[in-house]
């Protein structure tokens, strides 16, 4: 096994410390299988066991661990992805890339825009108030053949894995950033998705088809919720004036069948020539990012459904929360004062009401996660029976498979299993994604140690209060920078000090000191200064 490690001296022997990996013993490594590495470098290194111990030799050496683009490469490593490929792999795609786009349904003449993924939206003539609108995705089945090596190895990637400045991609570039991208005024295999939707956001009829389609402009987020705001300009007006109108019905359409909306904070990272980090804000989302949420949703709601009987085909399913789930939550609420009996019908309605990061924070915690099944089992967070992932397939493997069993091709013989595969390789891509947001942003910290920031309390545990930073961190202030003896209350969500009738909860907020701030270890000491 190959493991992302950082090589330190322990007396007179050099010893690998494995980064971002359940395996936590050291690796001894002799000198002469150290390839010029020095300690203090991150390494890729080749493990074996050698009676209790590991022994092991470099495979390549990243470079000083002080450098956040050699963390990257060490987090991609630690889950057994790259942004390279192997030859085969390369050539395979360069020639898939040559390939025509055959015979399609015209589709050149159509107004379209790219906002990440491309769309056309026109009112309807009738006068009825309703709309016409085609999402248009990249057509990969097109060009990744089943069962071919470029095929067998973006299955096994299963999707894209996002750093900060760089991305370990599912497919070659020269598929996902070049043919299969969607860039203005070039023609492109698509597949779209044709919808008449009524005004009240019910999709009426729709259908699937292979396109050809060639987008009228590439439009930013930024740009378009400046338009929507009367503040800029943008290419195609009356479509995208049309498009948020339609994703305005949905949105309220979604909200009356029950949608969870949770809101959502993302980091954003600027980042200079040579890929390093140099500043990160919050993300949330936005009138534009809604508009292509809304269709997007509304387009893999459709396929899902033509998707019903036909072999191959995989739905992203998520359960709803069972009574033992919404009993503990009952509680933890309870002990931040919110005094409600949650049900998986009305968690959305106590997120609207409490307005507060910490009560989301306890609903997410509340609700499984979602997965890929070859079973139809619906989606609780969208409140949707049908529901599937058809318009990311150059990140995706899950809409790979939805594209080959919309479009009839062969189905693979083992869908369970590719299902529970893809899964596995998304929930371990989120780890790494979000221990990355961890490592970057507590590396923008690194100059501001002994400074005071604002914080809110996200988790407790017997050790001591999680602090969300205003800077998107969490850090701890643990038990042993507070006055006395504090225990973790049965809830999980308090942590109190009887003696002095002291407590903290999840959702308090506090001002902090940032005692001092290890990076690489995803680690911020705190010191508490007050309660805010």
């Amino acid at each position: 096994m190959i493991l992302p490690a950082q090589l330190v001296r322990r007396g007179k022997y050099s010893v690998a410390d494995p980064l971002f990996v359940e395996e936590r013993r050291p690796v001894l490594v002799a000198r002469r299988l150290r390839r010029g590495a020095d300690a203090g470098d991150i390494v890729l290194v080749r493990v074996r066991e050698k009676g209790r111990s590991l022994r092991g030799e470099v495979m390549k050496v990243l470079g000083p661990a002080d450098d956040p683009r050699n963390v990257y490469e060490a987090l991609f490593a630690s889950v057994n992805t790259s942004r390279g490929f192997s030859h085969k792999v390369e050539e395979e795609a360069a020639s898939a890339a040559r390939k025509t786009p055959g015979e399609r349904e015209d589709l050149r003449q159509l107004a379209s825009v790219t906002i990440d993924d491309a769309i056309s939206v026109e009112r309807m003539e009738n006068g009825d108030g309703g709309y016409r609108a085609w999402v248009h995705i990249a057509d990969v089945t097109h060009y990744v053949w089943p069962e071919s090596s470029l095929d067998r190895e973006a299955r096994r990637r299963g999707n894209s894995v996002y750093l900060p400045g760089t991305v370990a991609p599912m497919l070659p570039a020269r598929l996902s950033e070049d043919v299969c991208s969607l860039r203005p005024g070039e023609e492109k295999a698509t597949v779209t998705v044709e919808m008449e939707v009524a005004p009240s956001g019910e999709v009426k009829k729709s259908r699937a088809y292979r396109s050809l389609t060639a987008s009228d402009a590439r439009l930013t987020y930024d740009g378009v919720d400046a338009f929507l705001r009367d503040e800029g300009e943008v290419q195609q007006p009356e479509l995208v004036s049309a498009a948020y109108e339609l994703s305005r019905k949905l949105r309220t359409r979604s909200a009356v069948r029950g949608k969870l909306e949770l809101g959502g904070r993302e980091p954003e990272y600027e980042m200079d020539e040579r890929g390093m980090p140099v500043s990160s804000r919050v993300r949330r989302s936005t009138p534009a990012r809604e508009l292509i949420e809304e269709l997007m949703v509304l387009a893999n709601e459709e396929v899902a459904k033509m998707l019903r009987g036909k072999p191959g085909a995989v739905y992203r399913v998520h359960e709803r929360p069972d009574e033992e789930d919404m009993e503990r939550l009952a509680e933890r609420l309870g002990a931040v004062g919110m005094q409600v009996e949650p049900t998986p019908e009305n968690l959305g309605t106590i997120a609207q009401k409490a307005k507060s990061d910490a009560v989301n924070y306890l609903i997410l915690r509340s609700i499984p996660r979602a997965y890929y099944s070859p079973a139809a089992l619906g989606h609780y967070g969208l409140a949707l029976e049908n529901y599937t992932h058809f318009t990311s397939p150059i990140r995706r493997y899950a809409d790979v498979l939805v594209h080959r069993a919309l479009l009839g091709d062969e189905p693979p013989d083992d869908v369970t299993e590719v299902a529970g595969h893809i899964s596995e390789r998304e929930w371990r891509s989120t780890v790494c994604e979000r221990t990355a947001d961890q490592y970057t942003l507590m590396w923008l910290m690194r100059d501001r140690v002994g400074e005071n920031l604002e914080g809110m309390v996200v988790s407790t545990a017997a050790f001591g209060l999680f602090v969300e930073l205003e800077t998107g961190a969490t850090g701890l202030v643990h038990v042993s920078k507070l006055p006395g003896w504090w225990e973790l209350e049965p809830n999980g969500v308090v942590l109190s000090n009887a003696a002095i009738g002291s407590s903290y909860r999840v959702g308090d907020r506090v001002l902090v000191e940032l005692m001092d701030v290890l990076p690489l270890m995803q680690r911020a000491e705190l010191r508490l200064v007050k309660r805010l």
